[in-house]
């Protein structure tokens, strides 16, 4: 069958672009709530995936799970088919991002369609980047309030004291 090789053929490509795998793309796309919006069979797409990862893992977890007997030859065809829409940047998030950023700059610019090239690898990673800084920048803003506070706190005892 070939199932879970062309599962984990995905799964690697997708861990190249967002450090976390097929697990990461599909909560890239829970994150794109306006989605369907933008991208046709976005829904179609997610919802393919989902039952592909669920796949895996009842073969990779279950007792009696069997590729064999679960999959189909058309089951691998879709996964391959999607690693290769993937590289071909005509995958669910690449043409969401096209099509977000092409609106993007139709409001400042006047750049048609084809002007713009969004590499999905590039934001996908520049996506989970941001995730990543999100603790550090929260981190710096309660430690500067954190000080704020306790230098305000001390030029008041010192103005109290001194008005006793």
């Amino acid at each position: 069958m070939g199932f879970m090789r062309a599962y984990k053929h995905l799964d690697n490509l997708c861990r190249d672009m967002n450090g976390i795998g097929i697990t990461g793309y599909i909560e890239d796309m829970e994150k794109r709530t306006n989605g369907s919006i933008h991208v046709f069979n976005w829904k179609q797409d997610y919802q393919q995936l989902i039952h592909y990862h669920d796949l895996r893992n009842q073969i990779a977890h279950e007792d009696y799970a069997d590729e064999d007997t679960m999959c189909s030859d058309e089951d691998v065809e879709w996964l391959d088919n999607f690693y290769q829409r993937i590289l071909k940047q005509s995958d669910p998030l690449a043409l969401y991002y096209k099509a977000t950023e092409s609106l993007l700059n139709d409001s400042s610019t006047t750049k048609s369609n084809s002007q713009v090239k969004v590499s999905p690898q590039y934001t996908h990673k520049q996506l989970h980047a941001s995730n990543k800084k999100l603790p550090i920048l929260l981190f710096i803003l309660i430690t500067v309030f954190f000080i704020t506070v306790t230098i305000t706190f001390l030029i008041m005892n010192l103005f109290f004291s001194i008005f006793k």
